[in-house]
């Protein structure tokens, strides 16, 4: 019944997210990255397992291992930046994902302190957003060929993976303990198949535009965490994930409505 849940609560918080996202420009796409899709599944599972006391400690080491999530995005970016051709994917993704064990790895002494690992991945957030900063905007202008033109083979592709992370994340929490899973929560179990989807279909510079912004999401993620750590002591698991989830959606949407006003300021 349990595996069963995960499956099908992932499945279909991947596609109905996929769906919004197809509506959407690249630096849209690269800001709903950050909404708490994997993540807050991942926590709530764990809550579901180990109790919420061991999920609140969890999403207390998710906020540095944030960190490690873009910088596995910074690696893959790294590569295609210099090797644009499709025939080096493959080391796009060993370079993401060597970014990210390697910045877990380090991140794992950190203390269980909230304001701590809140400072580590502000600054992260500031630290990428000026190194990604140059990217050039990029739009998409061209439909994708075989296979990748199937809508449904590619959300398909996409929730198969993020279904395939959540098992393994959740299934080895208590093996991990509430620190290790903590920081493995923060795959982006969404993302890093967009990513692939965005590489093939549309080439380096469109997902670039992608990676530009994704940043700038992960402070609904971010906010996300911080919420996890205080409600679910305090509602339980399911009101705690539902305040939570308010959280992110109110970060969001204040978010856009400042990025809205700047834009009318500097016209």
């Amino acid at each position: 019944m349990l595996l069963f849940a995960k499956i099908i609560i992932t499945f279909a918080t991947v596609i109905l997210l996929a769906k919004v996202a197809e509506r959407l420009s690249p630096r849209h796409a690269g800001l709903l990255a950050g909404f708490p899709l994997g993540t807050a599944i991942a926590l709530y599972f764990f809550g579901w397992q180990q109790g919420t006391e061991f999920a609140a400690q969890s999403a207390v080491y998710t906020l540095p291992g944030l960190s490690a999530a873009i910088c596995l995005a910074w690696g893959y970016q790294q590569v295609i930046q210099r090797l644009p051709k499709l025939t080096f994917l493959p080391l796009a993704i060993i370079a993401g994902l060597s970014c990210f064990l390697l910045t877990a790895l380090t991140l794992q002494q950190l203390p269980q302190h909230r304001g701590v690992n809140l400072l580590v991945v502000v600054f992260a957030i500031l630290l990428f957003r000026t190194l990604l900063k140059s990217i050039p905007e990029r739009q998409i202008t061209q439909q994708p060929t075989g296979v990748w033109a199937n809508k449904w083979f590619t959300l398909l592709f996409r929730a198969g993976i993020a279904t395939t992370s959540i098992l393994l994340i959740t299934g080895l929490a208590e093996l991990l303990g509430p620190q290790r899973a903590g920081l493995l929560a923060a795959f982006p179990v969404s993302f890093f198949p967009l990513m692939l989807i965005l590489h093939i279909s549309y080439g380096a510079q469109v997902l670039s535009t992608s990676i530009k912004h994704y940043p700038d999401g992960i402070g609904a993620l971010v906010v996300y965490c911080l919420a996890v750590s205080a409600f679910y002591p305090l509602a339980g698991l399911h009101w705690g994930t539902l305040l939570s989830l308010l959280c992110s959606v109110a970060y969001l949407l204040f978010y856009g409505w400042i990025r809205a006003k700047l834009a009318q300021t500097s016209n």
